[in-house]
This record gives structure tokens, sequence and C-alpha cells, in this order.
């Protein structure tokens, strides 16, 4: 009998290496869509990147950097969580305000209804 015929482990094999004058960091993908990949709280533009593929499997995105690119990168992640959960927050706001310029909308079409029908 053999076992896991037909299943196949699924793991990711993609890492993000960062290279600069003094040293060399790999960090495991932790996320990955069409525009950046994302590892150790930082997000990465793939268009930054130098996309290598292993004989075995899976990528490595190199990136060459100085100064305070990390530090961007880290900030940019911020970011967009931050954005992220405002808008979570900020949906029930939006919809009271959408309400009130319906109703406002309304009224006004009533008002000409009746005003031209006299």
């Amino acid at each position: 009998m053999v076992f896991g015929i037909g299943k196949r482990k699924q793991d990711n094999y993609d890492l993000i290496i960062l290279m600069n004058d003094s040293e060399i960091r790999t960090i495991p993908v932790e996320n990955e869509d069409e525009e950046a990949v994302t590892g150790a709280g930082m997000v990465l533009p793939k268009a930054d990147a130098e996309v290598r593929y292993f004989p075995a499997g899976g990528r490595a995105y190199v990136y060459g950097y100085k100064g305070n690119y990390l530090a961007d990168s880290e900030n940019i992640a911020r970011l967009e969580k931050s954005v992220v959960l405002r808008n979570l927050f900020d949906y029930g706001n939006t919809a009271r305000t959408a309400n009130i310029q319906f109703y406002i909308m309304i009224v006004a079409l009533l008002i000409t209804v009746f005003l031209l029908r006299h």
C-alpha cells in the first residue's frame, strides 16, 4: 500500500532576499498579490524586485536597497493596515451621509412635482 499518492504537500518556497553593501537578509514570503509581496511586516513592490526561480520550485524576489528603503516599506505596510481599519469603522458614517443626501433628493423631487401640478 502506497501512502500519499495524488497528494502533494503545499509549501511556500518563495523568499524575499534583501541585499545592501554590508548584509544579505532572507525573509519568507507571507502574502503575495499582483503588485507586492509581504514578509516580516514589510510590503515590497514586485516592480522593484529581480525574480529568480529555484530549481526545486519557488521564487526569490531579490531587492538591492540603500538607505531608508526598508523603513519606507514598513511604513507603507502600517499605512495600508491603518487605511483598512479606518474604512471598516467609517462605513456607518458614510451610510448615514448617503441616506441624508437621498432624503434631501426625495424631498426636492416631491416639491418639484407638487409645484408642477399646480
